[in-house]
């Protein structure tokens, strides 16, 4: 059974080419609060990322993505809504297009 998941546009940090297309990337991370001396305070939860286009003459892609728990805050993942993947670092702002229910 698909995942539910929503259509977003991504902007990478670092060129996104190298990443598998139409795959699910896992440890990927939605931080909602707080890093300090790389300590996470606050809720943060895992995302899915699957890269489905690449836009041509930038690091953007167009994306799915999809929380893997229920209990995840997938009310906020509206039309516009934009929140940063975390992956050791900041590596990429997600700008949600559209949601799928």
């Amino acid at each position: 059974m698909e995942r539910r998941h929503c259509k977003a546009v991504i902007e990478w940090d670092k060129d996104p080419s190298k990443f598998p297309m139409n795959e699910w990337l896992r440890d990927i991370v939605v931080i909602y609060g707080e890093i300090i001396d790389k300590k996470i305070y606050g809720d943060s939860w895992t995302v899915l990322v699957r890269i489905t286009e690449l836009i041509d003459e930038s690091w953007n892609t167009y994306a799915d993505v999809a929380f893997i728990v229920d209990e995840a805050p997938w009310h906020l993942l509206e039309t516009g809504y934009s929140f940063k993947l975390w992956a050791g670092r900041d590596i990429a702002k997600v700008t949600i297009l559209l949601q799928y229910k």
